[in-house]
């Protein structure tokens, strides 16, 4: 009795082997990424600048350009852009405007967007291995003055300095 006792257990114990080897993990990984992103450049500071990346949809927004002399500065028109590198195609992501006489640009939210996913050359969702660069380019204009700068936000990094390989 206790012979056929331990038959059974050890036939129990192949079967809970084998059925549990069905599950190997062979679920597609799922690679969702969360940049918080600074920058600056000669007039300029950005920060808080979020970029979110799924496999059902890409968000950026929700930073802060800082005018670096701290003053008032007026304007009748300012423009912003963030780009995208996707292996290498450079990408329009977000904008913003704001026009008006006398316009206090010290200060500038780049409120968010979200869209759906970017697709590469395969048909499946980007990844951030697939992103070369992300910048920004601010423009401003008033009766006496224009000036355009960029602002980096995310060089992609060489394959030993990374996490992401």
């Amino acid at each position: 009795m206790i012979l056929n006792s331990k038959r059974i257990f050890y036939m129990l114990f192949l079967l809970l082997v084998v059925l549990l080897s069905g599950c190997n993990g062979n679920e597609k990984a799922v690679s969702k990424y969360y940049l918080s992103l600074v920058g600056e450049s000669q007039n300029w500071n950005l920060t808080g600048y979020e970029v979110v990346i799924t496999p059902e949809s890409f968000k950026a927004g929700n930073g802060t350009l800082h005018m670096k002399n701290g003053n008032k500065s007026i304007v009748d028109s300012f423009y912003f852009e963030t780009h995208v590198v996707i292996n290498d195609n450079d990408v329009v992501l977000h904008t913003g405007a704001v026009t008006g006489a006398g316009i206090d640009i010290a200060e500038e939210s780049t409120g968010a967007i979200e869209g759906g996913t970017y697709l590469n050359e395969d048909g499946t969702p980007i990844t951030l291995n697939e992103i070369n660069n992300i910048y920004m380019i601010v423009e401003w204009w008033s009766k006496s003055e224009s000036a355009k700068e960029r602002i980096d936000l995310y060089i992609k990094p060489n394959k030993e300095q990374s996490f992401f390989n």
